[in-house]
């Protein structure tokens, strides 16, 4: 009990900085395909979205935090407040670390799915061929700047999946490839799903999407 306790007073800390629209952190610590998880520990990967206090410009950072191995992530997706237009958002050259092409970067209302989940606004597709040098793997992170809407905040990307599949809603999805011995396997995972996290912070469905 004490441990659950414990956990919930951690959530709760995160979700107060989210609401305070300064800095919003997904780590993505649950395999929701049905497939072989990634072979390093819990959270695999980070998706960091930092307003700096001020609306209009939000810095996205993408990091492979846990990954081991052959492994490799081939789509990223995220979701957009239902009252923004995500086809208007634009995405700076990307700056990071790693030997990794750069990814294309595609928006549209629910235009994404990922297996077995919804639909999402955004999607960061990375380069899956060509030898590990180009691909997003171990060790790895870029950075964007993301403008276009004035009113952009890092609780802009707060928001969840719309209903699409038999698993989620989630706020973020990303696809791994290059798991087991053989690298072979792959699978989807996600950040912990933040509509039973908001009740329990929030008390309520404010920062649950009302989608399209």
């Amino acid at each position: 009990m004490w441990k659950q306790k414990a956990a919930v007073c951690a959530l709760l800390m995160v979700l107060s900085c989210a609401a305070e629209g300064a800095l919003v952190s997904f780590d993505l610590a649950v395999e929701f395909s049905g497939a072989t998880p990634p072979a390093g520990a819990a959270p695999w990967l980070n998706a960091t979205f930092d307003d700096e206090g001020s609306a209009g410009s939000v810095i996205l950072t993408l990091t492979t935090t846990n990954l081991t191995g052959t492994e490799f992530v081939s789509d990223w997706m995220f979701n957009l407040d239902a009252a923004l237009d995500p086809t208007a958002l634009v995405f700076s050259s990307p700056t990071g670390t790693g030997n990794f092409a750069d990814p294309d970067i595609y928006t549209g209302v629910d235009n994404f799915k990922a297996d077995g989940d919804g639909y999402f606004d955004i999607k960061i597709a990375f380069e899956t061929g060509d030898g590990a040098n180009n691909r997003f793997g171990v060790g790895d992170a870029v950075e964007y700047t993301i403008t276009g809407i004035s009113s952009l905040t890092a609780d802009s990307f707060y928001f969840l999946s719309a209903p699409g599949g038999g698993h989620g809603p989630f706020p973020t999805a990303a696809h791994v490839q290059g798991i087991g011995e053989t690298g072979d396997d792959s699978g989807w995972v996600t950040a912990p799903e933040p509509a039973t996290l908001s009740l329990l912070a929030l008390g309520g469905l404010a920062l649950i999407r009302r989608r399209r």
